[in-house]
């Protein structure tokens, strides 16, 4: 034993997410000032990237995610009960100091409590609003400001769409920890050919759709860019489906041949590294890991001004804001960055600076650290 106080990280996804990912590189952040132990689902896809991370110690429980089909009421109520028994039994075997729950809609820390549970908890809240039934978000939100000791949102955004609380604290996602690649990679081919990168999985909402309208509108005066898609379906037939009209419309459109259809990336340092600029149109964004990653490996990025990337991106500083759901804003946007090489130059090169110092660790983590610190003392 190290003598470090332990924390218990509560992770809900069976799939690798942005949320996944930030409480993964937090938690490396922290590990020397104290011990991780992960309770994930089971057969996630979690379990690799945290031990890419070093982290040894995981636990994985049959969770269940609460929809509208009467199956997945029925269970979804045993399966949680069975799994608070089973988070008794971890934090007294693990020795653990709190509990971390990773997004608000995980109701397990919530039950702990309830069943007698001892231990202090926070609760991230990473997800929007909108993306909910209202009164099921209400009712979380609800439950977890009763009973969880801070409320940790990503956006300041976000936090202006809550109830007013005093447990309520805003922290910024973090950076990516280290870099694996050169700074700047030779393009594969021709000098002449550039690459439009859009990263994020196939799901509706994502803004995938605009981006192939937008591309469209642009192809025939930016010969020779190229549009590339790099996501997962997450398993899901609603996303497989969503892909599948994605690339039937690209047809449609007659650029089929100017289109790239990528799947999971592990290695997202380098997708961003080989394109030449970065794409974000998504309908609604907490905060996005997605904008925080181009701009910290100096992509020039075009992002909808939806919410959270309001504040990660300074307008025509750092990257181009565009109003959501405006196809032709985005096209004028994409013909902009791709005629002129400078602005390319100058907005990636800025975000690379601002990025990295009003994101960095002692914004990020370290924040975190004084509330773990802070939570366990009371």
């Amino acid at each position: 034993m190290t003598g470090r106080k332990r924390i218990l990280i509560l992770e809900n996804s069976v799939h690798v997410t942005g949320a996944l990912k930030s409480i993964v590189r937090l938690s490396y952040d922290l590990k020397s000032y104290f011990d991780f132990v992960f309770v994930i689902p089971s057969n996630s896809q979690a379990k690799n990237l945290i031990r890419r991370f070093g982290f040894e110690e995981i636990h994985e429980l049959p969770m269940r995610e609460l929809s509208r089909s009467i199956v997945s009421i029925l269970f979804y109520f045993p399966v949680l009960i069975s799994n608070t028994i089973s988070i008794h039994r971890i934090v007294s075997r693990e020795n653990i100091a709190m509990i971390h729950s990773n997004d608000l809609y995980n109701l397990i820390p919530v039950f702990y409590k309830l069943s007698g549970g001892h231990l202090p908890y926070i609760t991230h809240i990473r997800f929007l609003p909108i993306g909910f039934p209202s009164f099921l978000y209400k009712c979380w939100f609800f439950l977890h400001s009763r009973w969880a000791k801070r409320i940790i949102v990503v956006p300041k955004f976000l936090q202006s769409l809550l109830p007013e609380d005093s447990k309520i604290v805003c922290v910024p996602n973090e950076l990516p920890i280290s870099e694996s690649h050169p700074p700047q990679l030779l393009k594969n081919g021709s000098k002449n050919d550039y690459t439009f990168l859009y990263l994020g999985n196939y799901i509706p909402g994502k803004g995938q759709n605009y981006a192939l309208e937008a591309f469209s509108a642009v192809a025939q005066k930016l010969p020779n860019w190229r549009l590339r898609f790099v996501g997962g379906d997450m398993g899901l037939k609603k996303n497989q489906q969503y892909r599948q009209r994605l690339i039937l419309r690209s047809r449609e459109l007659g650029i089929d041949d100017r289109v790239e259809w990528q799947s999971f990336s592990d290695d997202t340092e380098l997708e961003y590294k080989r394109a030449d600029a970065v794409l974000n149109f998504s309908e609604a964004e907490s905060f996005s890991i997605t904008c925080l990653e181009a701009l910290f490996w100096g992509r020039p990025l075009i992002a909808t001004d939806c919410g959270g990337p309001a504040e990660i991106v300074d307008d025509n500083e750092t990257g181009l804001l565009v109003e959501n759901r405006n196809t032709e804003a985005m096209a004028k946007a994409m013909y902009r960055l791709g005629r002129d090489e400078q602005l390319r130059y100058r907005l990636g090169h800025r975000a690379k600076a601002v990025s990295r110092e009003r994101f960095g660790i002692e914004q990020t983590s370290m924040r975190l650290k004084g509330i773990y610190e802070e939570v366990i003392r009371d």
